[in-house]
């Protein structure tokens, strides 16, 4: 549960500087790393995020959500978490070794996300209002 929380502030806080000017809008921020040390901490933070150590995860707080993940090849894991009601993920992985968390809040985002290749590592955080 605390983990959950942090992760939630973490998000949150990330996404402050984004203020709504008016109503029906989103804002995200996709992170990916570049080099084997921010693929890293990338798959780090993901652990942390986790509750198991499944290679697919998906956590929904809400109404309405939906998400989709497709994985070929091996080692590949991925975190869907969605607090609000409305968001859509679409995931795919192709390839081995990747690691993606996808966070939304709020309401109404949409997230589509392709790994491709080895060793790609991302966040993707958004927020609907």
């Amino acid at each position: 549960m605390l983990r959950k929380a942090i992760c939630t502030a973490l998000a949150a806080t990330i996404l402050l500087g984004a203020q709504p000017a008016e109503a029906g809008g989103s804002v995200s921020v996709t992170i990916e790393a570049s080099n084997g040390r921010e693929r890293e901490t990338i798959s780090q933070f993901l652990q942390f995020a986790a509750v198991g150590s499944a290679a697919v995860e998906v956590l929904q707080r809400g109404s309405g959500n939906a998400a989709a993940v497709g994985q070929r090849g091996w080692d590949n894991r991925a975190l869907v978490s969605q607090q609000g009601q409305g968001h859509n993920a679409h995931v795919n992985q192709n390839g081995n070794g990747h690691r993606l968390g996808v966070f939304q809040f709020g309401e109404g985002t949409n997230v589509n996300m392709s790994q491709n290749g080895r060793d790609g590592a991302a966040l993707v955080f958004a927020a609907g209002w």
